[in-house]
């Protein structure tokens, strides 16, 4: 189990730093004493919603990403703003990209993103007995809501509509929590 143990690193080399996260290379020894080198992408971590309405269905978003080029279904998401409570990042973020608030927030675990090279972590939250409450949308945000059945939601998974991994794993963790025995 040697082979296990958490390395610290001898050094770090901040080499980018940016709004949302910045990247340094750490230099580590291994257990036998062989050095290496790792980048990693330090993220302050953000939040993963998932907004049900009164009528069951969950609400999704639907923008454009850069990195991915192209307009994706997804959860409403959120970065968290140092020292900011997952929780309240998630009712801004509700009420920023869908125009609700919860009135019933309920943590449900959460989960890395990337962690061979991203330190992100995703807090999941289910919202429930949503009330209407608009918050300024981020101004680089262009968002379409679309509101579906969570059946609807994990066919999508399936035709690849629903395509990123939190998304995925949000609305997956949802369906075990309703079908568990």
């Amino acid at each position: 189990m040697e082979a296990l143990e958490k390395n610290a690193p001898l050094e770090s080399e901040l080499v980018f730093k940016g709004r949302k996260f910045s990247v340094r290379v750490d230099r580590l020894t291994k257990p036998d004493g062989r050095r290496y080198s790792r980048e990693v992408v330090a993220h302050d971590g953000a939040v993963v919603i998932i907004p049900v309405d009164a009528d069951g269905k969950i609400i999704l978003v639907r923008q454009w990403r850069r990195p991915a080029d192209k307009i994706l279904t997804e959860l409403p998401a959120g970065t968290l703003e140092p020292p900011e409570d997952p929780a309240y990042c998630a009712d801004r973020e509700l009420q920023e990209e869908i125009g609700y608030k919860a009135g019933k927030l309920t943590e449900m675990g959460g989960f890395y993103s990337a962690p061979g090279f991203c330190s992100e972590y995703l807090w999941l939250f289910l919202a429930e007995e949503l009330v209407e409450s608009q918050l300024e949308p981020d101004e680089n945000e262009a968002i379409d809501i679309v509101r579906v059945t969570l059946d609807d939601a994990l066919q999508m998974i399936e035709d690849g509509v629903i395509c990123d991994a939190k998304s995925v794993a949000g609305l997956l963790r949802y369906y075990y929590r309703l079908n568990k025995k």
